[in-house]
């Protein structure tokens, strides 16, 4: 298993979240601008980024330390029990300013 190469106490990633099936929902502007490689998952793995971060965190954070994810709204309770499986606590799914699940906290 990849190891972070210190122990660190915090970890915050927004990693590429959108499913390729609701790329046809979203602003031009976004899909102009934005390199897709940063914004789109195909849909038969939506959380893969998510696993690995977790992954990584599990062996890199210290004891106590956080992890915390921007998500796509629509694999939040997934997230959660991926991250459950792996052995994180504290877990909570969180809101964003427009009302919809879009943050997670865990604590190794």
């Amino acid at each position: 298993m990849e190891k972070l190469p210190v122990d660190v106490d915090l970890i915050v990633s927004n990693p590429p979240y959108v499913k390729q099936s609701e790329s046809k929902l979203m602003h031009h502007r976004v899909l102009q601008f934005e390199p897709h490689l940063a914004l789109f998952v195909p849909d038969a793995e939506a959380i893969i980024f998510y696993r690995k971060i977790a992954s990584l965190a599990k062996s890199g954070l210290k004891a106590g330390g956080q992890l915390y994810f921007e998500i796509n709204e629509a694999h939040g309770e997934e997230v959660v029990s991926m991250l459950s499986s792996l052995g994180f606590r504290n877990i909570e799914l969180r809101k964003d300013l427009n009302g919809k699940f879009r943050m997670i906290r865990a604590v190794k």
